[in-house]
């Protein structure tokens, strides 16, 4: 290997370690701020020219969008929120993945001018099972349908979903069974659905809240005993 190569190489690894570190303390800066409730200063370095190029346009509209949510600056925070439901990002997943975390996490607040918002932006994305399952999702919350038990098992069997969405569409399974006021079926796809979740999850939580609430357990081993025992 010549002394020239051996300088670009260098030269090459250099930068590349240079932009990782620089990277890694603008995320550490950004979550910080965020920790901290120094959403203005989350705002400032989401909005760097350098922050953007190094960090990417998606992943600083997203900082800078929770930023606002937290501080209840309601009126930029919606401007944003359209400018995000409007915006064309370098990887398209970035933009799925956007419009359906928010949409359920506004589904779940049950706010429904902003569902109705990410949901209309969901059906223009050409996802027909993404646009399907959410769909189903706001029927079964804004409007407590429960006739689509039959139509999201028959989903389930065919396994149209997994992961996340095949969480969501249990939870809402879950959530009929609830609103018939059949507890047990309720809380089986309750339990059902939260091992589909990460423990992270927004959902996590509601899960658990929902079964406390109808005094189930949150375990499938003692809810499986629970049924025996009451049958």
């Amino acid at each position: 290997m010549s002394g020239v190569t051996a300088a670009v190489i260098f030269l090459l690894f250099a930068g590349y370690l240079g932009f990782q570190i620089f990277k890694n303390f603008q995320l550490r800066q950004l979550n910080t701020g965020l920790k901290t409730k120094d959403y203005e200063t989350v705002e400032k370095l989401a909005d760097m020219s350098m922050s953007r190029k190094v960090l990417g346009e998606y992943t600083c509209d997203l900082y800078k969008l929770r930023a606002l949510y937290l501080s209840q600056d309601t009126v930029r925070f919606e401007d944003m929120l359209q400018h995000m439901i409007a915006a064309t990002y370098k990887n398209p997943a970035d933009k799925k993945s956007f419009l359906e975390q928010y949409f359920h996490t506004f589904l779940l607040k049950e706010n429904r001018k902003y569902a109705d918002w990410l949901l209309e932006a969901i059906r223009k994305t050409g996802d027909e099972k993404l646009a399907r399952y959410t769909g189903q999702a706001y029927e079964v919350i804004f409007d407590r349908r429960t006739d689509l038990i039959d139509e999201m098992n028959a989903q389930i069997d065919a396994k149209q979903y997994y992961g996340f969405p095949l969480g969501v569409v249990l939870f809402m399974i879950a959530k009929q069974y609830e609103y018939l006021g059949d507890e047990e079926n309720a809380g089986t796809f309750y339990r059902s659905a939260k091992v589909c979740f990460h423990p992270k999850a927004l959902y996590i939580p509601v899960i658990r809240e929902n079964l406390k609430r109808l005094g189930q357990p949150e375990d499938i081993q003692e809810g499986m005993r629970a049924q025996a025992r009451r049958r």
